[in-house]
């Protein structure tokens, strides 16, 4: 066996290999031809493909590890390309399952149809990406999730923060757009989906200038990033309840359920982060400096009658005066 099973990522690509068979027979049992199935037969070959592009790749990963074929490869740089090029791969075939228009995995109200390819899918992609990271520290010796918190406790959930709201504004748009575009339309519902596009986009707008912030500068001041993160938890409040209920357009468990309610979670951790940084900022402040030791100090001065060389001349001794510890600042 070559050493490269001993890699830190090896178990990783065992497991990206795994969700990707999962997705390809997955792919492959959809039947398009069900009327309660909102599949279609273009997106289930876009899906196939895609599986079988994933399943090679994330094969022939796990034999370079298995043979000295990857030696030059695992470790080195070009293994941070592939990860990224298999996200990508993994988003387009998110889009093909998690579609709200013909979703291999999603029905005809808009809720998960087929779990295992719901769900495999997205662990895939983050799979991808946490291969990807854990490339970047060992080849540049970067530890990403300190330099993340180096920047502030709150960065990693204001990138968080910036990515579910992205997919809340698309996929409410996207369901603005094929139900609400009809003169006969439920305007309740249009509403709401009108509700999502504009919390979606302000919290997109908010996170990207906290981020981009951060970023530039390493810091963004504190009472904008506090004032932003309460108007997101307020707005998030009001999104959730209106579109995640009955008969509103995140009621089906899909997309926009599940990253209306990370988004809410994402504030609130914002908001938790901020109140932390308050806290340690306020503690440094109130933190005492430290006394002078406790008891008179003895300090010696030479004898007038002494020359530039300090001690005694003529037989005098050096004074010695008390200095209360109190008065001596």
């Amino acid at each position: 066996m070559s050493y490269n099973s001993a890699s830190p990522r090896f178990k990783s690509w065992i497991l990206h290999l795994v969700f990707a068979i999962i997705i390809l027979f997955s792919v492959v049992a959809i039947d398009t031809d069900d009327d309660e199935v909102n599949a279609s037969k273009k997106n289930k070959a876009w899906g196939t493909a895609f599986a079988i592009i994933i399943v090679i790749i994330a094969v022939g990963i796990v034999v370079m590890h298995l043979t000295n074929v990857g030696g030059v490869i695992i470790g080195s740089k070009p293994e941070a390309v592939i990860p990224l090029v298999l996200a990508s791969f993994w988003i387009a075939l998110a889009c093909v399952v998690t579609g709200p228009t013909g979703g291999l995995a999603i029905d005809n109200d808009g809720a998960v149809y087929a779990g295992n390819l719901y769900y495999f899918t997205w662990a895939g992609f983050f799979i991808s990406i946490y291969i990807f990271a854990s490339v970047i520290e060992e080849v540049y010796a970067i530890d990403i999730a300190h330099e993340m918190n180096s920047r502030s406790t709150s960065f990693m959930y204001w990138v968080g923060l910036l990515v579910t709201s992205l997919i809340v504004m698309a996929v409410c748009a996207d369901i603005f757009n094929r139900q609400c575009d009809f003169d006969d339309n439920d305007i309740a519902f249009c509403n709401r989906c009108a509700l999502g596009i504009a919390t979606g986009t302000i919290g997109t707008i908010l996170s990207l200038v906290i981020v981009a912030l951060k970023l530039a500068i390493g810091v963004a001041p504190f009472l904008l990033e506090t004032g932003f993160c309460v108007v997101l938890i307020l707005l998030f409040i009001f999104e959730v309840g209106y579109i995640t209920d009955d008969e509103a357009p995140g009621a089906p468990l899909g997309n926009l359920y599940y990253f209306s309610w990370a988004s809410f979670a994402m504030s609130l951790m914002v908001g938790k982060a901020c109140y932390d940084d308050f806290l340690t900022a306020q503690n440094e402040i109130e933190e005492p400096e430290p006394l002078s030791s406790s008891g008179p100090r003895i300090i010696s001065t030479p004898s007038e009658e002494s020359d530039d060389t300090p001690g005694a001349k003529n037989g005098s001794t050096p004074e010695e005066v008390e200095v209360d510890p109190e008065q001596d600042i």
